[in-house]
C-alpha cells in the first residue's frame, strides 16, 4: 500500500472519530459507530479459523466477529471489518468479505486485507492520540525522558500501558507506535 492510500485511510478515520468528543479511548466509540452508520453487529462462537466477516443483504449491512476471539484480537477484528465498509471494498459473490486464520496471518495477504488493518490500526490507535499518550507517559516516567524508545525493557513498559489505554494487543500497539514515533 503506497503512502498516499495510507494518507488517505488515516484521513478517513479522522473524519469517523470526529464524534470523539469526549478525548475517550476509541474503542469506547465502536457501538456508536455502528449505530450512526446503520450497521448491525454481531458475535457468535465459532472455530479459531473464524475472526469475521463483513455483510450486505439488500440494504442491511452487518459485522459478525468470533466471540471466542480475546477482548483485544476482538477489538482489532471488529475495527477491521468495519474497515472493509469504509473502504468500499469489493464483496464476494456471496455479499461477503471472510477474514479467517488465512486472511489474518496469511503469507500473501491480499491489499484489501492489508488496507482494513491499517484501517482498524488508525481507527483503534489514532496517531495524534498515540502522541497524545506517548507524551503522557513521557512526562510520568524520567527513564523513557532520557532513554527514548532504545531502551527495550521501557519500551516493553510503555507499549504494555498505551496498549491497555487503547484496548489493543501489544503487538498491533508495538507496530503503530514505531509507525508513529519515529
Amino acid at each position: 500500500m503506497d503512502w498516499k492510500r495510507r494518507r488517505g485511510i488515516e484521513r478517513l478515520t479522522n473524519g469517523i472519530l470526529e464524534i470523539n468528543i469526549r478525548k475517550v479511548s476509541p474503542i469506547q466509540l465502536l457501538s456508536e459507530i455502528f449505530e450512526r452508520h446503520n450497521i448491525l453487529f454481531r458475535e457468535i462462537p465459532e472455530s479459531a479459523e473464524f475472526y469475521g466477516i463483513f455483510f450486505t443483504k439488500g440494504i442491511k449491512k452487518g459485522v459478525i466477529v468470533n466471540s471466542n476471539l480475546y477482548d483485544r484480537r476482538k477489538n482489532f477484528t471488529v475495527a477491521h471489518e468495519l474497515g472493509h465498509y469504509f473502504l468500499d471494498h469489493p464483496l464476494g459473490s456471496t455479499g461477503t468479505i471472510i477474514c479467517d486464520a488465512n486472511a489474518v496471518f496469511g503469507r500473501d495477504k491480499p491489499e484489501p486485507e492489508k488496507e482494513a488493518d491499517y484501517f482498524a490500526s488508525c481507527l483503534l490507535m489514532p496517531r495524534e492520540m498515540v502522541i497524545q499518550q506517548y507524551n503522557k507517559c513521557k512526562s510520568n516516567n524520567s527513564q523513557l525522558s532520557i532513554s527514548g524508545l532504545n531502551d527495550d525493557s521501557i519500551k516493553n513498559e510503555l507499549i504494555n500501558e498505551l496498549s491497555n489505554y487503547f484496548q489493543v494487543s501489544k503487538e498491533s500497539m508495538g507496530y503503530r507506535l514505531d509507525e508513529v514515533i519515529r
